[in-house]
């Protein structure tokens, strides 16, 4: 597994005399508008990133010709300098971020006074200046390299190089379960009611099939490679099947003299754009009425399913946990573990009954969230469903973050509600309950399962929900702390490296589980990703590794699943195979 870290392009790479750019005045001399439409295009038309050079995608025009020598000039000193001969100078979190200034400068500010042929040049100075600012991490100088990459893609990619397509099949796949649950469990009421009250409709169907008819759209416009920014005009949709609502559209939107605060000086606001949370939660901005421009695709497709928590937490008592254990472990985790089940299955926990109906008894201490024995191998499941506080992620404090993902996956030491003034007893969570479980076996206490041979294999995995938290460099982070655990409490024993993956992964490749069995997958990836002494117990694990990418390259899904896929989407929002994506041209 090959990685490349690429250089963006900052301000004082061209401008090495200036001081720092002042991003919000200059703005103030154009219109808002203009400059939200420009973010669109960088974030629709020019990919995940923008290049120097690009024939194809240029950032200037004619108009700005009186410009163009002297950063020709400057670009030819930068090449020269660096030897490289093409540079990346804008990303999609770049555009994201000009727009989170743009938004929080108040509506009545913007003069609309500056020259037609300085606003390029305004702009891409305003874009270098930003580069700058996204990239300047704290204690970068003391990390080794997997914390480096796990840390530059989630704090700064997590909403480039994505995979349009997966997100797309995530989330449809993950709303149709929330769907199923927020409908028909009891508990569900009032978070069901207030989703559907917020967003002004009658059913969960009304959300979906308007999102897939904005996702549509926003494609089509993709595929025709239009470079212009498109307005769609929902009065103007030939939208006959009625899948569109209004509503939707309006709660889904930003309106253009909208102010929202660049950060709130209470850190747990929601009102404010810490981590773009407002842009992820209205990917639409409202032009005027009807008039709705999409400025961001991977916004947008996230909305289906992501986003929806946060609409509905305030209907249930003890969100977090109620959430977690009752949808995602139950509705999302345990299904697809029973579905992935082999013919070398010799037991598992829980049992298939309780799975299918729903109606796992509470677990007791020490019970792993999914237990599955194939032979003489012990596969232990641990499920988490974690969020990271956007704050975090905007501070790009690497050590902050780090130090929580460990509070997260490891060992909980802190209370989360300030107002307890009493040290919490410490939580062993994740990488520590994975430990536990083999201890308990090791010791022959482990009550689950009575039949455990004498010599057994470990294969401990770590489920994570959040897809965006596995990339490459966490399953290094992890097993660091792993290896240092099992060579204190289990020395002698034959505990291979966690496996880290995405709930996503083992629902897309559920049936690839069940034809080649947990273990004997597990022992392929190991091969590539593990190193074993001559004792065959300890090891060293590919500080690249990444079992998602690994999966994804060496097992491929049949055409057959991949159709049943299909179909299950299709009636997720209630369409047929003859159905016409294009109904909603303008």
């Amino acid at each position: 597994m090959e990685y490349t870290i690429q250089k963006i392009l900052e301000f004082h790479d061209l401008f090495p005399e200036e001081n720092d750019l002042d991003v919000r005045r200059l703005l103030t001399k154009y219109s808002r508008e203009y400059i939200v439409r420009c973010c669109h295009v960088l974030c629709n038309n020019y990919g995940n990133a923008a290049f120097i050079p690009d024939t194809n995608n240029t950032f200037f025009s004619d108009v700005s010709k009186k410009h163009i020598s002297n950063l020709n000039s400057r670009i030819s000193k930068f090449f020269n300098a660096t030897g490289q001969n093409k540079v990346c100078y804008c990303t999609i979190k770049t555009a994201l971020e000009l727009m989170r200034i743009a938004f929080s400068i108040p509506i009545e500010e913007y003069r609309n006074d500056g020259l037609e042929e300085d606003f390029e040049y305004d702009l891409f100075r305003s874009v270098l200046i930003l580069n700058e600012r996204l990239m300047n991490f704290s204690h970068v100088d003391q990390l080794d390299l997997p914390t480096l990459l796990f840390s530059c893609y989630y704090v700064q990619n997590d909403i480039i190089n994505q995979d349009k397509n997966g997100t797309f099949v995530r989330q449809v796949i993950h709303y149709k379960k929330l769907s199923e649950f927020l409908t028909n469990h009891p508990q569900c009421d009032n978070a069901h009611n207030l989703f559907l009250q917020k967003m002004g409709i009658k059913s969960m169907d009304e959300y979906s099939k308007t999102w897939m008819s904005l996702v549509a759209l926003s494609m089509d416009y993709q595929k025709k490679r239009i470079k212009a920014c498109p307005i769609f005009d929902y009065y103007g949709l030939k939208d006959e099947d009625s899948l569109i609502s209004k509503n939707v559209l309006d709660n889904l939107s930003i309106d253009i003299t909208e102010t929202i605060a660049y950060n709130a000086e209470d850190a747990e606001s929601r009102d404010d754009n810490v981590d773009y949370r407002t842009f992820r939660s209205r990917p639409l901005v409202r032009i005027k009425d009807g008039q709705y421009l999409i400025y961001n695709l991977h916004l947008l497709l996230e909305r289906l399913y992501n986003s929806v928590f946060f609409d509905i937490k305030d209907g249930f008592k003890n969100a977090f946990s109620f959430y977690n254990k009752e949808f995602v472990e139950r509705r999302l985790f345990q299904p697809a573990g029973l579905a992935a089940l082999s013919k070398y299955t010799s037991f598992f926990l829980p049992s298939r009954i309780d799975v299918e109906t729903l109606n796992s008894p509470i677990e007791e201490k020490g019970q792993p969230d999914f237990y599955v024995r194939e032979d003489y191998n012990i596969i232990l499941f641990e499920c988490k469903a974690i969020r990271i506080k956007g704050e975090v992620k905007d501070k790009s404090d690497i050590t902050e973050l780090i130090d929580l993902l460990k509070e997260k996956l490891y060992q909980s030491t802190k209370n989360t509600d300030k107002s307890r003034k009493n040290k919490k007893k410490p939580e062993d969570l994740g990488v520590k309950q994975l430990v536990n479980q083999m201890k308990l076996i090791d010791i022959d206490d482990f009550e689950f399962d009575k039949n455990i041979p004498d010599e057994v294999a470990y294969y401990p995995v770590l489920v994570l929900e959040d897809t965006r938290l596995v990339i490459p460099g966490i399953s290094s982070i992890i097993n660091s702390w792993y290896k240092d655990l099992i060579d204190k409490e289990l020395p002698d024993q034959m505990c291979h490296p966690i496996v880290v993956m995405s709930i996503n992964t083992l629902i897309r490749y559920q049936q690839i589980f069940s034809r080649f069995g947990f273990h004997k997958i597990f022992d392929n990836y190991y091969r590539k990703a593990v190193k074993y002494d001559e004792d065959a117990i300890h090891w060293s694990f590919d500080p690249l590794a990444d079992f998602d990418i690994f999966i994804k390259e060496h097992y491929k899904i049949s055409d057959s699943e991949n159709q049943k896929m299909f179909k299950e989407l299709l009636t997720t929002f209630g369409l047929k195979e003859s159905n016409n994506p294009k109904i909603l041209d303008s």
